[in-house]
């Protein structure tokens, strides 16, 4: 072991060597190359300033001839060529100027030396050389020659105005004129000086950096080759080094590796492939390696290493494996092609891994994967593969199956008197029962829980209902027994016919998932057969795909609150507010609750969203605090749904302190059937909260008549009217009646009460003189975003 790891460690070092060898020699080419870059580059420099220089001793002479004639004729154009001229030597100065500012303006500079007539191709050549060079030897010193001109350029540029100025008097003075030709004539001796002062300077720089540069260049090239070559020979001798620890590895290595010929016979193998495959070293080399794969495992009847030669690719294989001594293994093959340039010959090399032992125990881990543990069926996984068969053969072949959900009813009893154990004994008894009254070619799985699952092969309807009944009796008639207990157990089954017109699995799950929960609904204990096309079913689909957008809708904030005013019937108090959830449609569109709570009720999503409207509601409030004085109170409506969860008053308390709203702005509305059957759960929540200053409202009021007998119980302070009575009592006497009965009720019990659904002024006329505190309708307020209606108050 400490020899393999030393081995390892040597590789890895040698590997290391070997790259860092390469990495120096590349680093090496293109430190070479940058060198010769940067003095290419330093040369052509010097070059466009020289070239530079030369236009720039020109201008100045043709701008003091044409001033010197301007002088003498006074002729207008020889001012403007002198005017022209001067501009470019004026240029080049700008552009150096630039360079020297703080901060540096590159497109000043580069707009200067545009107008000193240099090339635009070199003007980033200039700019770089000033930048970098101008503090070097001699370059300096012909830096400071050039600055030196300035003044001269300068006075030469003013000097041509006060000329024409004396040309523009009438009469001219001549004597002027002379003094201004003397002034000319020292400002061009000056700036002939400065010209050749620069050239000299320049062209000193100019051969001193080009013999420093050469003298480098030499240098560096000599000291470049002297490691280059060591590096080489370094090199070398790695190469050398890792072929001989190859070969020593190849003939130790733990798997078997061989090396074939472009036919795939075997040219070397190392012990470990002759150990496996059980051959000797002599005889192996009498094989070819398609006669050691067994023949159905060849690749389209074609030997691997063939493929690997057509694609130039390596291959993984796990094939079979004929040995020496006629028995049977299996092995990892991988196969990879490589060229031998000194052979001038493609071969192969063939790695083989032996995994027998492996593959046995994959094949003994599929079988558990396939398998639940506790009852010995099928598991879900395995039984939706059958599935997916039954409903091809449907398809195809116009066969007609059945799937059948079983669903025990009161298991939950089992574990929860006498345990876990005992819960998984009646399962193994269920499962028993179940696989003892179903037919030679049906599939029965456990896919959970208490949830069983069976394909009825080859099965109408009609038959697949009768032997469901069967089940069903199976497992109610007898009681089962656990310590000398007895469990009766019954089941709900939904049955879901597999035909030609099944549209997928998925939609066929769903089918007799739904059929199994209208047998649940239905009371319990019996069996439920679904259609395609079933109202019940289409009906309990789309609640399905409620479920899915209003999960979406919660996670990406697809819900929003309106409000709507509860207006006092006598103006007195103040404005209550009822917040009422939306939802935004794929298109943007506003979908209202009716639509969508139904579905949240029945499959145990109000509560959510309850603790969102709560959550949302705090959160709006606290950021129009100025505005709580203008209202009395926000209603919220609580489903019964929510009290199912224990910590909802929790909730709801931890939420209103997180915000710090305080709890007279609240009122919370639950529905009157609600309060009814959650009469103790809503009890607890009212006295919490209005311990902390909220208040209740009992909403839809009068649906529920039996429920009269409670009022007492429940501390409510708002009494809401059902708006089934209130939006046709102005037409309909019964309604306007029922509410009357109502009011005189509510007044009794010294409710405050509030009618729903006012349609128009008779029935608020109405509602008024029978003492109907507030009033609440689309005739009164249409529903407004939330935050609109508290920054309109």
């Amino acid at each position: 072991m400490s020899q393999s790891l030393n081995r390892k460690e040597a590789n890895k070092r040698n590997r290391s060597q070997i790259n860092r060898i390469v990495v120096v020699l590349a680093m090496l080419a293109l430190l070479t190359a940058a060198f010769t870059f940067s003095v290419v580059r330093i040369q052509s420099g010097v070059s466009v300033y020289l070239g530079g220089l030369s236009v720039w001793s020109r201008a100045q002479v043709e701008a003091v001839r044409y001033s010197e004639l301007y002088l003498q004729t006074g002729d207008i154009a020889h001012l403007k060529l002198a005017q022209k001229w001067l501009e470019i030597p004026i240029g080049d100065m700008n552009g150096r100027l630039a360079l020297e500012s703080d901060p540096i303006s590159l497109e000043r500079s580069r707009e200067g030396f545009l107008q000193g007539l240099n090339h635009p191709d070199d003007i980033s050549t200039m700019i770089l050389m000033f930048r970098t060079m101008k503090n070097a030897p001699y370059m300096k010193e012909a830096i400071v020659a050039w600055r030196s001109s300035d003044d001269s350029l300068i006075a030469l540029m003013e000097l041509l105005p006060k000329i024409e100025k004396e040309w523009s008097k009438s009469p001219v003075d001549m004597g002027v004129l002379q003094s201004l030709g003397t002034q000319l004539v020292r400002l061009d001796e000056q700036l002939t000086r400065d010209a050749e002062a620069f050239r000299d300077r320049m062209s000193t720089a100019s051969r001193t950096l080009v013999l420093i540069l050469s003298v480098l260049t030499v240098v560096i090239f000599i000291v470049l080759f002297f490691i280059s070559t060591y590096l080489i020979l370094r090199l070398t001798k790695s190469l050398r080094h890792s072929e001989l620890k190859f070969r020593k590895t190849f003939e130790n290595a733990g798997m078997g590796i061989a090396q074939l010929d472009m036919d795939g016979q075997i040219l070397e193998a190392n012990e470990a492939f002759c150990k496996i495959l059980k051959f000797d070293k002599k005889d192996i080399y009498n094989k070819s390696y398609e006669q050691l794969i067994k023949p159905e495992d060849s690749q389209q009847n074609s030997p691997h290493y063939k493929f690997v030669k057509d694609t130039r690719d390596s291959v993984n294989i796990e094939s079979q494996i004929i040995c020496g001594d006629g028995s049977v293994a299996r092995a990892k093959i991988n196969l990879s092609m490589f060229e031998q340039p000194a052979l001038n010959s493609t071969q192969y090399i063939c790695i083989v891994e032996d995994v027998s032992e492996q593959h046995r125990l994959s094949v003994e881990l599929n079988r558990h994967a396939r398998q639940d543990d506790l009852t010995g069926l099928i598991n879900r996984r395995a039984f939706k593969n059958y599935l997916q068969e039954s409903l091809n053969s449907a398809k195809n072949d116009g066969f007609v199956h059945c799937l059948c959900f079983v669903d025990l009813d009161r298991f939950k009893i089992v574990n929860d008197t006498s345990g876990h154990i005992a819960g998984d004994q009646i399962l193994r008894q269920v499962a028993k029962r179940l696989a003892g009254k179903v037919r030679k070619n049906d599939i029965l799985s456990r896919l959970g829980g208490d949830e069983f699952a069976l394909i009825l092969d080859n099965c109408e309807p009609e038959r697949a209902v009768k032997i469901a009944e069967s089940l069903r009796l199976a497992l109610t008639e007898i009681p089962f027994i656990w310590q000398n207990k007895q469990f009766n157990i019954g089941c709900s089954i939904g049955l879901a016919p597999i035909t030609s017109k099944t549209q997928n699995l998925e939609e066929l799950l769903k089918a007799a998932d739904l059929a199994c929960h209208l047998a649940k609904e239905k009371g319990r204990d019996r069996v439920v057969l679904t259609y395609e096309g079933d109202q019940n079913v289409q009906a309990r689909r789309v609640q399905y795909e409620w479920i899915s957008r209003i999960r979406t809708a919660l996670e990406n904030k697809q819900f929003y609150l309106d409000v709507q005013k509860i207006v006092s019937t006598s103006a007195r108090d103040k404005v209550r507010l009822e917040v009422l959830i939306r939802m935004l449609g794929d298109n943007g569109e506003a979908i209202l609750p009716g639509d969508f709570l139904p579905a949240a009720e029945r499959y145990g999503l109000a509560h959510l969203i309850d603790r969102w409207v709560i959550s949302e509601v705090c959160h709006i409030l606290s950021e129009h605090k100025e505005q709580w004085d203008t209202f009395h109170t926000c209603n919220i409506n609580i489903s019964g749904r929510s009290f199912d969860h224990h910590d909802f008053t929790e909730f709801t308390l931890k939420t209103l302190e997180s915000h710090n709203i305080p709890g007279e702005k609240l009122c919370f509305e639950i529905t009157e059937t609600a309060a009814v059957s959650n009469l103790s759960d809503i009890y607890d929540f009212m006295e919490e909260l209005r311990k902390v200053g909220c208040s209740f409202a009992l909403d839809d009021f009068g649906t529920g008549l039996a429920s009269f007998s409670y009022l007492k119980q429940i501390p409510v302070e708002c009494l809401k009217i059902d708006g089934t009575f209130v939006k046709n009592m102005a037409q309909d006497e019964v309604d306007c009646a029922m509410v009357k009965a109502i009011c005189d009720i509510g007044h009794a019990l010294n409710k405050t009460l509030v009618a729903e659904f006012v349609q128009d002024q008779r029935s608020r006329v109405l509602l008024d003189a029978m003492g109907v505190e507030f009033v609440q309708g689309y005739f009164l307020h249409r529903p407004e975003r939330f935050e609109s209606v508290l920054d309109s108050l």
